[in-house]
């Protein structure tokens, strides 16, 4: 899905395709591996996080354009940049442009500088959003302009969020002539550039929203249960969030298999089964704990855990000695943990765990880290 970039070369041959080529300020950078002036269209969290990574790195930041004015002035006097009205006037100022702009503006953005009839030449405009690909940009080589993408696999929230950009994992793409451009760009900043290819890209966003996104709703989700217990929210959720903070530090040491605690891992079918028994009455938070278990389950190998992968296939476990008939006349499939298991666990229940759905996935469908 992936290429980790090594190193480069040098520019490679221009491609009819790609535009533009051998001249102007984005070649002239390549050829000397000089830094170009940077311009952010765009002052939101991404955008934030990224102008003040990039000064802090040493990088020139010649402009800023926003929807939000006041947001564009703030970020230009944090950066020592130039306020500008719009996303052409920022373009213009500096050899090298990220938009980051919400995903649905970004070819309009595009659209609406290439209309200007303004030339580019000589310079690159790269986009920031994990879901779109070059062509996204695809307007702006009428400018004369090199497009690309840079997608920093981290949830930048803003200013404070600007140390996680060292260490990050970058997805770029781009016209041959940005390429050297982005790569650079990415290391100066601490981080790891791979080239994506754009047939992988549906799979890099939804794997990036499984892990930048889904967390958070999951923490939500077992604070409310703590909650429940009588347990103050906050309290609830400092808890949880070192519990995740040590798994996640025990998984950078070890790798995630290694690192897994709990009663999946330990085969402990009886501690599941009265976990799914006491949310019998959420049941979207059931099933999320199931779906999540089911995955624990083929991280660990379901070798001795045959009770544990049938308990949450919801089967019941069965007595081979026992005949067909007498199973089935004891009342309906019933779910895995049986009708025993399901009384032996009421006195588990907590009280208070009242009812509470929630008609909405769980998991977000959009990654914070493009806007």
């Amino acid at each position: 899905m992936t290429e980790t970039v090594r190193g480069h070369a040098g520019p490679t041959a221009p491609t009819p395709m790609d535009a533009p080529r051998a001249a102007g300020v984005v070649a002239d950078a390549n050829r000397a591996g000089a830094a170009p002036t940077i311009a952010i269209v765009g002052a939101g969290r991404a955008g934030s996080a990224l102008a003040v990574a990039l000064a802090a790195a040493g990088h020139t930041v010649a402009a800023i354009s926003s929807r939000d004015r006041g947001a564009a002035e703030s970020l230009a006097a944090r950066v020592g940049a130039r306020p500008v009205p719009s996303a052409l006037a920022a373009i213009r100022a500096a050899g090298f442009t990220l938009l980051t702009v919400p995903d649905a503006a970004i070819t309009p953005v595009a659209a609406s500088v290439a209309g200007s009839g303004a030339s580019l030449r000589g310079r690159g405009v790269v986009h920031c959003c994990g879901s779109l690909g070059v062509e996204a940009l695809a307007a702006l080589r009428v400018t004369g302009a090199a497009v690309g993408c840079l997608h920093p696999l981290q949830a930048l929230t803003g200013v404070a969020s600007a140390p996680l950009v060292r260490e990050t994992l970058m997805a770029i793409d781009g016209d041959t002539a940005l390429r050297g451009t982005l790569e650079r760009i990415v290391r100066s900043l601490g981080g790891h550039p791979v080239v994506l290819r754009p047939s992988s890209r549906a799979l890099y966003h939804a794997a990036a929203v499984l892990a930048g996104n889904a967390p958070l709703a999951l923490l939500a989700t077992a604070a409310e249960l703590l909650a429940a217990t009588g347990m103050e929210p906050g309290t609830a959720e400092e808890g949880l969030i070192s519990l995740m903070h040590g798994a996640l530090a025990n998984a950078g040491r070890v790798g995630p298999r290694a690192a897994l605690t709990g009663p999946v891992a330990r085969g402990d079918t009886a501690t599941v089964a009265a976990s799914l028994a006491a949310l019998e009455d959420r049941p979207e938070v059931a099933e999320l704990y199931r779906v999540l278990a089911r995955a624990t389950l083929r991280l660990a190998g379901e070798e001795g855990r045959r009770d544990m992968a049938q308990l949450l296939d919801g089967r019941r476990r069965e007595d081979p000695g026992v005949p067909a008939e007498r199973r089935l006349s004891a009342g309906g499939s019933g779910n895995a943990a049986g009708e025993s298991t399901r009384h032996a666990a009421q006195g588990a229940r907590t009280p208070g765990l009242e009812r509470r759905t929630t008609p909405e996935s769980p998991f977000p469908t959009e990654d914070s880290t493009c806007r």
